[in-house]
């Protein structure tokens, strides 16, 4: 526990102490290190000598306590002078550090005399002391949970344990089946879904890329398990013993590619975490891997082509102009039975829309980042791994969203996805074992995690924004003025079709017109 609300006046005491901790440290042979757990706010001590200790422990709340317990007991503070009086260590000038400890102990009940208005803030030691930590209890291991056998994907994240990381103090998910290939983060904007992806991410590939730092606050812990192919780990932040080679996380800019000319190389600014944690990173160019391959014959050009055709239908074609040498993408427009298509003039990547452009990055990044580690994997169905994607919605039309869950399925079959959206619609495209993981966020509890079971099957967008999914009390535009003239009909087909009726019924009542008696007549009589 390193973060404890106690009053103003004594964390101002502790930021000094603090500061002369790090000087006592600079001129002295031995160091002063500090601990914090459940047990107490924070202790101070020589380090190798934890029985030699100054320590302060957790408050009451109650106003006579926070006042007197320094006098009246030793619930708040303590130095134990017993074990300092039978320490017996020659490279230990115990005189300094007794002096030192009784100067805090002083200042500490000078500050306690004063607080008469009991104003408080939420003091985070770590920013002050550099803490040492207890032993991290272990996450223990679940069985693989599924529903079908035969779906149980080859990598797959099984339960998660945060501690102490940005926005979330404590939270814990488990038991997530080994065959879920879709986990939904949702959850209102700065509720704390990115810093979820995030944490998932650090669990399964460590707190390094490569040699950049993730992690700012070392004192975070963050634990998964995770599904590889016959076998289950568990991995730390920590120590990292056992990352996730075949992983793959994005931000929401997703729409940079390297430059045609780069071959693809891995930089700081294309690495596994960046664009999950920044937002001016750049994709692997899937368009320089497509004339690659075209000019060497290689089979990948006709397999990653039928990828990206099946993930955006809209597309009838990918071919490279040997005159421009540039890959082209040939939109279609399709008919609303399915049985016609007009075909649009061939268009290079960076003249897409923003959706289409989205989607082919996102998928082209994919298949070149984890075929690196797959490099006997050729055709996209096989590579296998975790991916990770912040808003998933971003630039998509709702026909998109919806059909783009079902087509990833289909196009990475053995890949599970792990993202976030702000949008019913992906959800309705999600198979039956999707896991649904609704965050929140309070002052008091943190970023927390729910999951949500809910059938999604036989729900409209409208359901699904007004369950506990959502949370929104209702979707009646702010124009409207009166309740009863909302229209409740599950389709614009459909009021459209009612409109038309009623319309017609009022022409006839205008008319002279009378209803046929046989309108009216049992049908066993007619």
């Amino acid at each position: 526990m390193k973060r404890q609300e106690i009053p103003k006046v004594v964390a101002d005491v502790l930021k000094e102490i603090s500061d002369e901790i790090k000087e006592f440290n600079l001129n002295s042979d031995f160091k002063l290190v500090a601990k914090s757990s459940n047990d107490f706010l924070l202790k101070i001590y020589p380090k190798g000598s934890e029985d030699l200790f100054f320590q302060i422990d957790y408050y009451d709340s109650d106003e006579i306590s926070i006042i007197y317990a320094i006098e009246i007991n030793e619930l708040s503070l303590k130095l134990t002078n017993d074990l300092i009086a039978a320490l017996d260590r020659p490279i230990l000038d115990n005189s300094n550090v007794i002096e030192l400890f009784n100067k805090y102990l002083s200042t500490i009940k000078e500050a306690y005399k004063t607080v008469t208005d009991l104003e408080k803030v939420e003091l985070n030691l770590s920013e002050f002391f550099d803490l040492e930590e207890d032993e991290e209890e272990i996450l223990p291991p679940e069985p693989n949970h599924f529903e079908s056998a035969d779906k149980v994907l080859p990598y797959s994240l099984k339960q998660l344990a945060v501690k102490d990381f940005q926005g979330i103090k404590e939270l814990s998910v488990e038991s997530i089946p080994v065959d879920t290939q879709w986990i939904f983060l949702v959850g209102e904007n700065g509720f704390g879904k990115s810093t979820v992806l995030q944490a998932i991410f650090l669990g399964l590939n460590g707190a390094f890329d490569g040699n950049t730092p993730l992690l700012d606050d070392k004192h975070s812990s963050i634990q998964v398990e995770y599904k590889s192919l016959e076998n289950s780990f568990i991995n730390s932040v920590k120590d990292n013993k056992n990352p996730l080679a075949h992983l793959a996380a994005y931000g929401p800019g997703r729409l940079n590619l390297q430059g045609v000319k780069s071959e693809n190389a891995e930089d700081r600014n294309n690495s596994v975490s960046y664009n999950l944690f920044n937002s001016d990173g750049f994709l692997f160019n899937i368009n320089s891997e497509l004339v690659r391959w075209k000019l060497k014959k290689d089979k990948r050009f006709d397999l990653v082509k039928k990828a990206i055709c099946t993930l955006i239908p809209n597309l009838a074609d990918v071919r490279f102009n040997s005159e421009t040498d540039q890959i082209e993408y040939i939109e279609q427009e399709i008919s609303g039975d399915g049985k016609n298509t007009i075909k649009y003039q061939p268009l290079p990547f960076q003249k897409l829309a923003s959706g289409f452009k989205s989607v082919i990055a996102l998928a082209g990044d994919m298949i070149v980042r984890l075929s690196k580690n797959q490099p006997n994997v050729k055709d996209p169905s096989e590579l296998s791994g975790i991916v990770i994607i912040d808003e998933i919605d971003l630039h998509l039309h709702p026909k998109l969203q919806k059909q783009l869950v079902g087509q990833f399925s289909k196009v990475f079959p053995k890949i599970q996805f792990i993202v976030s959206t702000h949008s019913p619609i992906p959800l309705l495209g999600a198979a039956s074992n999707t896991v649904i993981l609704k965050v929140s966020r309070t002052e008091a509890e943190g970023v927390q995690i729910e999951n949500i079971k809910v059938e999604l099957k036989n729900l409209t967008p409208n359901l699904v924004l007004t369950s506990g999914i959502f949370d929104m009390e209702d979707f009646v535009s702010v124009q409207n003025e009166d309740i009863s003239e909302v229209r409740t009909e599950d389709s614009f087909e459909e009021m459209q079709k009612n409109d038309m009726v009623e319309k017609r019924l009022q022409e006839f009542e205008k008319s002279a017109s009378q209803f046929p008696d046989e309108l009216f007549m049992p049908k066993s009589l007619k």
